[in-house]
């Protein structure tokens, strides 16, 4: 099983280390009190100090305004502001790690460390700053990401010759997989196999998943509602219905995620 402490000797790890060593005080890099909110207002604080505040439940009012500072800086000078930003995710960053070691247990933690740093990069470098939620965005387009990667080393054929030194593979059934092999097959988006995988597979709230989406907890309960029609009748080899047919689509959860789950 994957534990946060697997992945303290990974590249994570290497790169949290870098960033509480250069990023301790405000010599390299600093940022601005009124980012974290008026009781900060004035003052400036280092990226470790930041990463602290943000850290403890309820402190940070809006922590968006943070995150969107930290992703336009990365961008537009890279260096120790992208260090800054992978310093700031990477509790979530091993987080996610470890949740993928349990659920992709055929791939070694050295691969996953850098399939998760490197889906992270990636959609720091291309995310829409301008809607709500963007840590938790980045959190779950990381996920995905390593999903993806899970999913295709699963399926990859196992050499006959070394059959039985290799590791166990991720089941096509599992839930991540099939998810995977849906929007692949073009039944569903890649925004609604998050929405999927949020809600029904990881206990992120409706209300949660919408505000990362933009969207009210309605609109976001019906999106989910047509991409999981979708995906029941591509698990059950029924003809897939058209995005248009689904406009009062209302498919209960027990009738679409035992079928996911099997």
């Amino acid at each position: 099983m994957g534990t946060i402490k697997t992945f303290e000797t990974t590249v994570l790890a290497a790169a949290e280390g870098e960033f509480l060593r250069a990023l301790s005080d405000t010599r390299q890099l600093a940022l601005a009190g009124d980012l974290l909110g008026a009781e900060w207002s004035g003052t400036e604080l280092s990226a470790a100090a930041a990463r602290q505040l943000l850290l403890e439940p309820g402190r940070i009012a809006d922590k968006d305004a943070v995150w969107r500072h930290l992703v336009a800086r990365a961008r537009e000078a890279g260096g120790v502001w992208t260090l800054a930003a992978v310093g700031m995710a990477a509790p979530m960053l091993k987080r996610t790690a470890a949740i993928a070691a349990e659920r992709f247990g055929g791939m070694r933690k050295d691969d996953l460390a850098a399939e998760v740093l490197a889906g992270f990069l990636e959609h720091l470098a291309g995310m829409d700053l301008e809607r709500p939620g963007i840590c938790v965005r980045l959190r779950w387009a990381t996920w995905r990401a390593v999903v993806k990667a899970g999913s295709a080393e699963a399926a990859a054929p196992v050499p006959h010759d070394n059959a039985t030194s290799m590791p166990p593979q991720l089941p096509l059934s599992h839930p991540d997989v099939v998810l995977a092999r849906a929007e692949l097959a073009g039944v569903i988006t890649s925004a609604e196999a998050d929405l999927i995988g949020m809600t029904r597979l990881d206990e992120v709230s409706l209300a949660e998943a919408a505000e990362c989406l933009g969207v009210t907890a309605n609109a976001a309960k019906i999106r989910r509602q047509k991409g999981e029609a979708r995906l029941v009748a591509f698990l059950t080899g029924q003809p897939i219905p058209a995005r248009k047919d689904l406009k009062h689509a209302r498919t209960r959860s027990a009738q679409v995620t035992a079928p996911a789950m099997a």
